[in-house]
């Protein structure tokens, strides 16, 4: 997920952010009781029909799901926390709420935002206890914010694992050694999109065959070493993603890139640049492209090597597996419900 400036549904200066010093005083100010409630509040739980980590918290841990629009969803979270022992917010997108001052709140932070909305997103972070970032790529963008720690976002193991290679290319008419690539073909006007640094890659090396998954909308005049699919439900993404060879992320500015995390538990190695969970690593299986590497030459010698599949996908379950993600959220539930939570 790259930057984002976009308004999404509300404009900064329509809200006072800012609220008071946070103190933190919970012992005094707020006590959990047996019968308090925890909250979850974002827009909506699911994205595009399928299950995210907002439903994922909602199950682990009996949350209310409080959601609605973004104009009034702080106002309509505030009133609901009345009884409230935790809050768990979207750290992005709608402007404090004021009962964070009370209750303990966690906020989400799964966008790197720049330019207006930063400045409420910063006031956002601010109001909050905790605030959770999915990677240390994300994290390293709010650095000045010292109540920022990592836990990333999960994937299901059982259902993106490894498959038939040479069945599902005949089922779906992919070549074999194609690369897979997954992301939008849209994006802000005046700005570079991953897409176009894709389809760069694709012109210039026309004996390598590609896969491209549209998150939005297929393109015209495609040439003839790339084959696209549009909109996939999760069960028919990690079909195509087993018909392939190696994966490819072409973002500049990533939060974490779970399309990544998933072919790689299809066994998939990546050709990838040092953003989200990428970011700083030196042992991923497949290529990291640093300033000034080609990214032509990553990619054929990626698709020249030979990977072990259980090997690859051990890589990055042990990392961002359920039982690793809900174990830390446990934990840090635990820790700012009961007020020893630094700031």
């Amino acid at each position: 997920m790259e930057v984002c400036q976009r308004n999404h549904g509300f404009r900064s200066r329509m809200y006072d952010t800012s609220l008071p010093p946070r103190t933190n005083n919970y012992s005094q100010a707020h006590q959990v009781g047996p019968e308090m409630k925890r909250l979850l509040v974002n827009d909506t739980l699911n994205s595009l029909g399928e299950r995210t980590l907002w439903n994922k918290l909602q199950d682990w841990f009996d949350l209310e799901f409080v959601g609605g629009d973004y104009m009034t969803l702080a106002a309509v979270a505030d009133k609901k926390a009345v009884d409230a022992s935790l809050i768990i917010r979207s750290a992005s997108w709608f402007p404090p709420i004021p009962a964070s001052q009370n209750v303990p709140t966690i906020g989400l932070l799964q966008e790197i935002l720049a330019g207006k909305l930063r400045a409420v997103q910063d006031d956002i972070i601010n109001s909050c206890t905790k605030v959770v970032a999915n990677s240390q790529f994300t994290r390293s963008h709010y650095s000045e914010h010292s109540n920022v720690v990592v836990i990333p976002l999960s994937i299901d193991f059982g259902l993106f694992q490894p498959g038939n290679r040479t069945n599902l290319q005949k089922e779906l008419n992919i070549p074999d050694r194609a690369v897979c690539w997954v992301g939008a073909s849209q994006g802000p006007e005046g700005r570079v999109k991953n897409f176009e640094k894709f389809m760069n890659i694709v012109h210039r090396t026309p004996d390598i065959s590609y896969v491209a998954v549209f998150k939005d909308e297929d393109i015209k005049d495609k040439p003839t070493n790339l084959q696209t699919f549009v909109k996939l439900p999760q069960d028919e993404l990690v079909k195509v993603i087993n018909a392939c060879h190696i994966g490819l992320c072409t973002s500049r500015i990533e939060s974490q890139h779970l399309a990544g995390i998933e072919m790689g538990a299809c066994g998939l190695p990546m050709v990838v640049p040092p953003v989200g969970v990428y970011w700083q690593r030196t042992d991923l299986p497949g290529a990291l492209i640093k300033d000034g590497d080609d990214w032509v030459s990553a990619i054929r010698a990626t698709l020249a090597k030979t990977y072990d599949t259980k090997e690859v996908r051990d890589y990055w379950y042990k990392e961002f597996n359920d039982d690793v993600c809900k174990d830390k959220w446990s934990r840090l539930i635990k820790e700012v419900e009961s007020g020893t939570s630094g700031s």
